[in-house]
């Protein structure tokens, strides 16, 4: 019965850190295909010393497919200077903080949002 019990706990365990190494290589792949190189992840409008911390992918995403709707290069400029300081803010040291940068993601939809309204009218 023991044996049996062991045996079934290794099983799981080898089959989740399967599945977490295979989750890793998709991710990887993925990864790739998306980005040019390793050592330039992010477009030319995102400067390096904020947008060279993964913890800031998810909001610069998040930003650049709004972006991607919006004509005018005075608001997209304005934009992007928002969530540069925002990102800049996130920064202690060496690192970036992950919840801080979540917390940003939030203010940023909510600025261009006002920015957008207000340039309709």
């Amino acid at each position: 019965m023991r044996f049996s019990i062991t045996l079934l706990i290794a099983c799981s365990l080898a089959l989740a850190q399967a599945g977490t190494w295979r989750q890793t290589e998709d991710y990887l792949t993925n990864d790739r295909e998306v980005r040019p190189s390793w050592s330039h992840r992010h477009s030319d409008i995102w400067p390096c010393d904020v947008a060279d911390y993964p913890e800031a992918y998810l909001l610069i995403h998040k930003v650049e497919k709004r972006l991607e709707r919006i004509g005018d290069e005075q608001l997209r400029n304005n934009i992007v200077d928002y969530v540069v300081s925002q990102l800049r803010q996130c920064k202690y040291g060496n690192e970036m903080d992950e919840h801080c940068v979540k917390r940003s993601i939030g203010y940023a939809m909510s600025f261009i949002s006002r920015h957008k309204r207000q340039q309709m009218y």
